[in-house]
């Protein structure tokens, strides 16, 4: 098991609240540190300000970039969904031009593969379950291609069997893609670089607060709790099947439906 994946294993829920707590003690340490230095000389107490403010600009910047890479990955996840759900669909009706046993075979096997995809959408809290949803996923794609192979073998046109290979093979290759879409989460050292950002960025506003005297706390707290919301935003678009913002599976339950209501032969 990768980095990354135990990271992402983890309720992120906790690891927020994690970081939350981080910056706030390093809050505390860096506002008692600045009083402690209250006769630093005015140059020096300008420049951990300026240094602060430099480094919260930074975090910014990254925090952008990084929740923008975020949703760009959701966006792609979503995305191949929807082209599974097209090119199963597609399928099913080309099947529908063979004749006889062939026919019948590949939509019954479209049947069981689109609900073993769809529990593939709605279990990665289950490891176990998601597994045996792959493998049966990987075992149709073996019967689905025996069926367009014996279609080859009989009468079919030369047109409706090139079509349907081409979508065969589609549905074959997004089942990889999106497998390794799932796998794709933002790496975990990423998420931590970030929280050490912002952790010498708290620490140099709060000591800016503690040499001059003033109650800095309820900002330096109150920038804490901001940052760490954008990190726990991230972190659950980064998630998703488990996060608050999921990638559904609605096209496939409603190609699925379609085959339900679909005239038998």
């Amino acid at each position: 098991m990768t980095l990354d994946f135990a990271f992402y294993l983890i309720d992120h829920r906790l690891i927020a609240l994690a970081m939350v707590a981080v910056l706030a003690v390093v809050g505390e340490i860096g506002f008692r540190a600045g009083s402690a230095k209250g006769d630093a000389p005015e140059s020096f107490r300008s420049l951990m300000n300026g240094t602060g403010a430099a480094t919260l600009g930074l975090l910014g910047l990254l925090l952008g970039f990084t929740l923008a890479m975020a949703i760009g990955r959701w966006d792609a996840r979503r995305d191949i969904v929807l082209s599974e759900s097209n090119a199963i669909g597609t399928l099913w009706l080309r099947a529908d031009l063979l004749e006889g046993p062939v026919r019948d075979d590949i939509q019954a096997s479209l049947r069981e593969y689109t609900e073993a995809r769809i529990v593939l959408g709605t279990s990665w809290g289950d490891l176990d379950e998601r597994r045996a949803a792959q493998n049966r996923s990987e075992t149709l794609h073996s019967e689905i291609w025996s069926a367009v192979v014996r279609a080859g073998t009989s009468e079919t046109n030369p047109a409706i069997l090139s079509s349907l290979i081409a979508t065969a093979n589609e549905v074959i290759d997004l089942s990889e893609l999106r497998l390794a879409s799932q796998r794709h989460f933002l790496p975990a050292p990423l998420l931590l670089l970030l929280l050490g950002i912002a952790s010498v960025a708290i620490y140099f506003l709060a000591w800016s607060f503690g040499a001059v005297g003033y109650g800095g706390r309820v900002v330096v707290v109150s920038l804490g709790l901001l940052i760490g919301a954008v990190l726990f935003l991230i972190m659950d678009v980064n998630r998703p099947q488990r996060g608050t913002f999921k990638v559904g599976v609605e096209t496939l339950e409603r190609v699925n439906e379609s085959f339900s209501g679909s005239a038998t032969h």
